[in-house]
């Protein structure tokens, strides 16, 4: 491209050095578009040229702009980027229109997609037993367990968990299901229990007397458990229900820390506890990493077969599929919006780092064609000025 606009420049000094030396009649419009010509041609020559390099290697203030200023450059363009490309209501938009849920579910839908997916999270979960199986890594990782395990913060984790479950009333179902289930059990197992009772009853109680009790009072426990577990607002039920809550304060203020650690101490140091903690960690390690080797294990299989069905439920049902949607563009808008300042610190840092020299060539390889255009037009635009400046001069004698 630029062997084109000096093949014209050329062309313009020869034109200029033929209507000069060998004039003829209407030369001097010729050497007037000529003269113009090459002065324009000249003109964005040096301008094209100083925006990547020296012109003919001399120093010119305000020249090798690209080299000079890469560092702002980069600077203004990862701004630029943030401000109008990260923006929130335009990732926003973008997003609305890219659909992140519906690209999801039809990558999610291909069987190449499931396979591979199984497959990433099997070798996933197969590096991460074997690597917390070697010494160092088991020793940093019960070190770092004994730290976040102080008797304080095992108390205050616990009151944060249990008050969690308390809050509004959210155990009130949980504890209704359990008492029934305590109701039901009481009855399935109410012969058994007489007879427990008639077993260790003295020798000169008759058997009717003490079966007569027994009854009595396993009915009456029974109707006491259907009770509370049909009325939350049951005199049992609000007592409960306010133990809970001062424990959950108590173990929030840190009150019964050292009974909650001495409790897990005693438990995790039972030798009976430590053989079969490490006997399931030898089953699950070895079951992870035969299975992880067959793509046709029970666990791949179902892993791919849960894939399928969640995104075949997922395109049937389009309130789902529209909330997924949804989320998706929130939780990127909230991601990168949040982070753009990240972003733009990246291209400013890479910009940066490039060597002036290279920068300056790989910019000017990519619009340096188009600047040529430049160079061609500022030909042809200064004889067209050049011509009417000669017929201003004719008309004004």
């Amino acid at each position: 491209m630029r062997l084109i606009p000096l093949l014209l420049l050329l062309l313009m000094l020869a034109l200029f050095l033929i209507t000069l030396l060998q004039p003829f009649a209407g030369s001097g419009w010729l050497q007037a578009f000529a003269e113009a010509a090459v002065v324009g041609a000249l003109a964005d020559w040096f301008a094209v040229t100083a925006l990547f390099r020296h012109p003919l290697g001399l120093p010119i203030p305000h020249t090798a702009i690209v080299k000079r200023r890469k560092d702002q450059i980069g600077t203004n363009l990862a701004r630029f980027v943030a401000d109008h490309f990260l923006a929130p209501d335009v990732l926003a938009r973008h997003l609305q229109q890219l659909a992140p849920g519906d690209r999801l579910l039809r990558w999610l839908a291909r069987p190449q997609a499931q396979q591979a997916l199984s497959g990433h999270l099997l070798t996933a979960l197969h590096w991460a037993v074997n690597a917390l199986g070697e010494q160092p890594v088991r020793e940093f990782s019960q070190r770092l367990l004994r730290q976040n395990l102080s008797s304080e913060k095992l108390s205050r984790w616990s009151g944060a968990g249990l008050r969690y479950l308390i809050e509004n009333d959210r155990h009130q179902p949980v504890i209704s299901l359990l008492l029934e289930q305590l109701a039901t059990n009481l009855q399935r197992q109410n012969h058994a229990i007489r007879q427990r009772i008639s077993a260790g009853s003295p020798w000169w109680l008759p058997g009717f007397v003490d079966d007569r009790i027994a009854r009595q009072m396993l009915a009456r426990v029974e109707t006491l458990l259907l009770l509370m577990a049909a009325d939350p607002r049951h005199t049992l039920r609000r007592r409960l229900n306010m133990q809970l809550h001062r424990l959950a304060r108590e173990l929030e203020q840190g009150r019964h820390g050292d009974t909650l650690h001495e409790y897990w101490q005693q438990l995790s140091q039972r030798p009976e506890i430590q053989d079969y903690a490490v006997y399931l960690w030898q089953r699950l390690v070895a079951e992870i990493n035969r299975q992880s080797d067959d793509d046709d294990s029970l666990w791949h299989r179902e892993i791919r077969a849960w894939l399928a069905q969640l995104a075949d439920n997922l395109a049937q049902d389009d309130a789902m599929r529209s909330r997924l949607n949804q989320w998706l563009g929130d939780a990127l808008v909230e991601v990168i919006s949040t982070h753009r300042q990240e972003f733009a610190q990246l291209i400013s840092d890479t910009v940066a780092a490039w060597d002036g020299e290279e920068t300056s060539r790989r910019i000017e390889l990519q619009i340096g064609p188009d600047l040529q255009y430049i160079r061609i037009n500022g030909t042809l635009v200064g004889g067209s000025i050049g011509v009417l400046l000669h017929a201003a001069s004719e008309l004004l004698g």
